[in-house]
């Protein structure tokens, strides 16, 4: 172990000045190097550091993976395009060929596209290039069989803004999606972009008709968008709700919400509320501290 060229390299990135000239031959070499773990140990160094002027030779390493550089995990490609969108390098082909990229890896049992990631985090720096189409590509990953793919498609539309990107969020919110958390950056992207107008749309997820799991996300995502409006809604919910497990997540949305107004509630519960409201807001409130 002492003596791996990989492990001794990771290490050496370490002691690498960053801003410097020095710096910048040696971390143009770790980038072009045969190792995919030191690519991408570089690339987030140099991401972390808003190393702008390294942009143009980040985007160089991705290209070359993209081509069909080994790099087993996707780890030296995910990082590359994680560095650029720090850098917001505006390279709106090369984010497009990420967003196309499929990687199968063999697991138990089969296979298992490991580019998910990458294609969704290609989407968040497409939303911020200059790219006229972008639109449409972001339409074409909305329908990836992928979930990470399609959150990351839902997460630059909420990111882009605009009355295109709105009606796509509520289109695919309307449609639904068999993964939870897509529904959730939905529901966020839409409170988000939409403001008071969307909270008709989210609370109509919180009936008594919709399956639990989805009553529980559209909750949550109020809490999420710390909204005064929202919160309001939430406390009003909570008064007239009898089930405890329902109580309980809109309490855990109050908490996660961290406004003042949602804070006093919980407060004022554990002063004067039953002994099992206590507790229940008392936990919560400990939960997200």
């Amino acid at each position: 172990m002492k003596n791996d060229p990989v492990l001794a390299a990771l290490e050496k990135l370490d002691d690498i000045p960053l801003r410097t000239a020095e710096g910048r031959v040696q971390f143009v070499r770790a980038l072009n190097a045969k190792s995919n773990l030191v690519v991408a140990k570089a690339a987030k160094l140099i991401g972390n550091a808003l190393w702008l002027e390294m942009a143009v030779e980040v985007a160089s390493a991705l290209e070359r993976f993209l081509e069909g550089a080994a790099d087993k995990g996707c780890s030296a490609k995910l990082a590359l395009a994680r560095a650029l969108n720090q850098l917001e390098y505006d390279g709106a082909e090369l984010f497009l060929a990420g967003m196309k990229c499929v990687q199968q890896e063999p697991v138990w049992g089969g296979s298992e596209d490991v580019a998910a990631e990458l294609r969704a985090v290609c989407a968040a720096c497409l939303a911020g290039s200059v790219y006229p189409y972008k639109l449409r590509a972001l339409v074409d990953l909305l329908a990836d069989t992928e979930w990470p793919a399609r959150a990351g498609a839902v997460r630059a539309l909420a990111a882009l803004g605009g009355d295109l990107a709105t009606l796509l969020l509520r289109f695919k919110t309307l449609t639904g999606d068999p993964e939870l958390e897509v529904f959730s950056d939905c529901l966020s992207g839409l409170l988000q972009l939409e403001g008071a107008s969307a909270l008709p749309l989210v609370l109509s997820f919180t009936g008594n008709r919709q399956p639990e799991e989805i009553r529980d996300t559209a909750v949550l995502a109020l809490g999420e968008s710390r909204r005064a409006d929202a919160v309001a809604a939430l406390t009003e919910m909570f008064g007239r709700t009898v089930d405890g497990d329902r109580r309980k997540c809109i309490l855990l949305a109050l908490a996660t919400s961290r406004s003042e107004a949602a804070s006093e509630f919980l407060e004022e519960l554990i002063r004067t509320g039953t002994p099992l409201e206590k507790a229940m807001a008392a936990e919560v409130v400990k939960s997200v501290r």
